[in-house]
């Protein structure tokens, strides 16, 4: 971990954590709330945080998949340094493409160390001063990928619904306490996020699976560099949102207009199924 020094930060001025602050989204979200906030730029490249560092930021150079004990000592320091944590937005993520059987335990253990654990990780560590502060507000974005699950991305899509449940229920305990927290369902947004060092390929292929993934993996090939988004865009809007106010900002932002119909065409899936064999669902009470 390394901590940059180089920006001042103004006694009311709010102070934002940025992850994935390397790239994509949160590089965006990062460049975006330094006209308004002190931001630290959180990010395992170090050329990503310069690009960071030149537009405003602090920039935090700290691979998210280090301990618990380890992200809560480096949350410490940069809070130690500004005194406060006002914002703290967990963008960072990757996907793992594969089938589940090709997945091998490390990969699986790093996919949701990087999209679940971490930002959990980082939650708790600002949680203690949001909560004597009685105010504070934290953006977990999940994503599109997380409504169901997809053949060749089964470990990412998971982890972005394990992710998605864990922040409902946090909203859930910290609101009476004055901190907000909000879901971000991202869409597709053109960012480096299909390229090579966010797109990770499992290390083991099984040849029968071929036939079912080739599609999917020219599917991907063909989305990278034509996703409709502008993350420039997504950026503008949650920053603005954070601007509304504590009670304002709502529990689900949705940040694409192919995100609404992504879940509703997931959850109406899941009830014809439900429905399919409601005979059986409903025999299985006591008998009065």
């Amino acid at each position: 971990m390394s901590l940059s020094s180089s920006v001042s930060i103004k006694p009311h001025q709010p102070v934002w954590l940025v992850t994935g602050a390397s790239s994509g989204l949160g590089l965006a979200v990062a460049i975006e709330a330094t006209k308004t906030a002190a931001v630290f730029a959180i990010g395992r490249d170090q050329h990503g945080l310069e690009v960071a560092a030149k537009a405003g930021c602090r920039t935090v150079q700290l691979d998210l998949r280090a301990s618990a004990d380890h992200i809560s000592a480096v949350l410490a320091d940069v809070i130690k340094t500004v005194g406060r944590v006002d914002v703290l937005v967990n963008a960072a993520g990757y996907i793992l493409e594969g089938a589940v059987e090709e997945t091998s335990e490390q990969e699986l253990e790093d996919v949701f160390t990087t999209n679940v654990f971490a930002p959990i990780r980082l939650a708790r560590a600002v949680l203690p001063h949001m909560r004597q502060a009685g105010s504070g507000v934290i953006f977990n974005v999940a994503g599109i990928g997380g409504f169901s699950g997809s053949p060749n991305a089964g470990a990412y899509c998971s982890s972005k619904a394990a992710l998605a449940t864990l922040t409902e229920a946090l909203q859930r305990e910290t609101g009476p306490l004055g901190i907000r927290v909000c879901l971000v369902q991202l869409g597709h947004f053109r960012t480096s996020f299909l390229k090579a060092g966010h797109r990770v390929h499992t290390a083991h292929r099984i040849a029968d699976y071929d036939p079912v993934l080739e599609p999917l993996r020219k599917a991907f090939n063909g989305l990278n560099g034509q996703q409709p988004g502008d993350p420039v865009k997504a950026a503008r809007a949650l920053v603005d949102v954070a601007s509304w106010g504590i009670d304002k900002i709502p529990h689900l932002l949705a940040l694409g207009p192919d995100v609404p119909a992504a879940e509703l065409n997931a959850h109406e899936a899941k009830r014809q199924a439900m429905l399919a064999f409601e005979d059986i669902t409903n025999s299985t009470d006591l008998e009065a």
